[in-house]
């Protein structure tokens, strides 16, 4: 597979000419779509593992559930710009409408995505970029040590003489427990593809909203017609989107 990677220059004048709010919010979005596809893609790449060393898939599969959290974090705090900074302020009123009908069909999905009693709203507000409380984690806890085929390499912490290298399994074991929990799934495994499900097209639909802005933008501002660049050939790349099954 070779991807042809295409360059619009986006000047300082360009930027200067449009409002600071609109300005703010290109810049802010970009940023936001960066981070959430960077991590997004590290949770496919995590998630197809194919070692069959014990230690090493356990390890691995536990530290997918780290950028898994870290993931959800970053899509929320991207929607919250969208709700924050679009959604609630005359400039969304002003750019809604022109917007094209994939931005509007993203914002609209994203809408019901991030709503009440969603999966990716309850992990939020309760393990990435927060930690459970203390009843929380008693009951996590409580669900795990009734697990009856669980492992005694489950309740472990993994050491090396290297700090970064330690890694307390046992906490991470507890934690998916409550996160299965929150989901109303009793299954790990299930609470985890679920979760992956959802985020998928969550990740999609970000980039799709944000580029569907940066074009009304650049309408705007430019005109219908942009010229890019080609700049690169990537030969051999990975196909991304048949890497995302999870283990």
């Amino acid at each position: 597979m070779t991807l042809d990677i295409l360059r619009l220059t986006v000047t300082k004048d360009l930027l200067r000419r449009m409002q600071k709010e609109e300005r703010s919010l290109f810049l802010a979005l970009g940023h936001a779509s960066n981070q959430v596809n960077a991590l997004w893609k590290l949770v496919i790449i995590l998630t197809n593992g194919d070692t069959e060393e014990p230690v090493k898939q356990r390890l691995e599969g536990a530290q997918t559930q780290v950028f898994v959290r870290l993931t959800i974090g970053a899509m929320w705090e991207a929607w919250r710009l969208v709700e924050d900074r679009f959604l609630k302020r005359p400039l969304g009123r002003e750019y809604l409408p022109l917007l094209d009908a994939p931005a509007k069909e993203a914002l609209d999905r994203l809408k019901k995505r991030f709503g009440k009693g969603s999966g990716l709203a309850t992990i939020r507000n309760n393990y990435a970029f927060h930690h459970p409380d203390v009843d929380d984690i008693d009951a996590a806890f409580e669900k795990a040590a009734s697990e009856a085929d669980s492992e005694e390499a489950d309740w472990a912490v993994y050491f090396n003489k290297g700090l970064l290298n330690t890694f307390f399994f046992v906490s991470d074991y507890v934690l998916v427990h409550g996160m299965s929990e929150a989901l109303s799934e009793p299954n790990v495994n299930k609470a985890h593809r679920q979760l992956l499900a959802e985020m998928a097209p969550v990740a999609s639909d970000l980039s799709e909203f944000a580029f569907g802005y940066a074009a009304a933008i650049f309408q705007r501002h430019v005109g219908a017609e942009l010229t890019m660049k080609v700049v690169a050939k990537v030969d051999d790349a990975p196909d991304i989107d048949g890497m995302g099954k999870a283990r």
